[in-house]
């Protein structure tokens, strides 16, 4: 697991080291969190001492992509600035005086839920796409049926035009229903 930690240079940057040096999670001091930073990282740690225009904005930004986890280690309980992703599975905020009892602990769960969740997503988005070509793939069958095919003679003509035009079964399902193909 890799963590970037928006330096600070400060008490805070060598409290964060430690405590990941001895969970031998890996954390790479960075002055700038750029969107390339959102695949190779699964957690970003910002700080109040970070010295950032519009910090609040910045890091609602990152947690809106809903690819990693933002913490943010605050010394006061006032957090308003954050309202918009303040119950957000992507953000936590953690007070600087409990960052040796929650740090590790939010990132060790955080990152496995949120890397399951990513996982679910990318299958339902699979799932998705496959439902969508069985739907339109019948709409197409159903299509060719009504001009004189039967059910195997139809799903065999999209079958082969499918690897005649070199398109997908959903792009020739498409093209059927749209009349777009000589029958």
């Amino acid at each position: 697991m890799r963590v970037a930690i928006i330096k600070n240079n400060g008490h805070i940057d060598k409290r964060i080291e430690r405590l990941l040096s001895y969970s031998e999670i890996k954390g790479d001091f960075i002055s700038k969190f750029t969107r390339n930073s959102l695949n190779m990282y699964h957690c970003v740690i910002f700080t109040h001492k970070n010295n950032i225009q519009n910090l609040p904005k910045v890091i609602e930004s990152i947690v809106l992509e809903k690819k990693i986890l933002v913490i943010y280690i605050n010394n006061t309980l006032s957090i308003g600035e954050f309202y918009n992703v303040m119950n957000d599975l992507y953000f936590s905020v953690i007070n600087e005086q409990n960052l040796e009892i929650e740090l590790l602990s939010v990132i060790n769960n955080s990152v496995k839920y949120i890397n399951e969740i990513n996982r679910l997503n990318l299958e339902k988005d699979r799932v998705v796409e496959e439902l969508k070509t069985i739907n339109n793939v019948s709409k197409a069958k159903r299509s060719l049926m009504s001009k004189g095919f039967t059910e195997d003679e139809a799903h065999k003509f999209i079958q082969r035009k499918a690897m005649d035009l070199r398109l997908s079964k959903l792009e020739t399902a498409n093209l059927i229903i749209e009349n777009k193909i000589d029958i």
